[in-house]
């Protein structure tokens, strides 16, 4: 297992994060190294947290600012089906 003395990653880590952001094939033929891809990966990853962390604090708004005083109820009254005349066996 050969390990990056610059960015600490194995092998299979670099190659994973190259698949994670999309750049396999350019890291397979050396285009870019484990260090650049190992930066992009966890910019894309923050960037990801962010911008969940973002979504929920707007949803969490989103709930707080709803009205409760119309309340309706949660149950409904169901009825049973009755069987329609035609089809009655008899």
């Amino acid at each position: 297992m050969n390990r990056c003395n610059a960015c600490g990653l194995t092998d299979s880590q670099a190659l994973a994060a190259a698949k994670t952001i999309g750049l396999q094939e350019e890291f397979n033929c050396g285009l870019y190294s484990c260090c650049q891809v190992s930066a992009w990966a966890d910019e894309q990853c923050l960037a990801w947290f962010k911008a969940v962390e973002e979504d929920a604090q707007l949803a969490r708004q989103a709930v707080n600012t709803i009205d409760d005083s119309g309340k309706e109820p949660a149950l409904v009254p169901v009825h049973l089906r009755r069987s329609v005349p035609w089809y009655r066996r008899a």
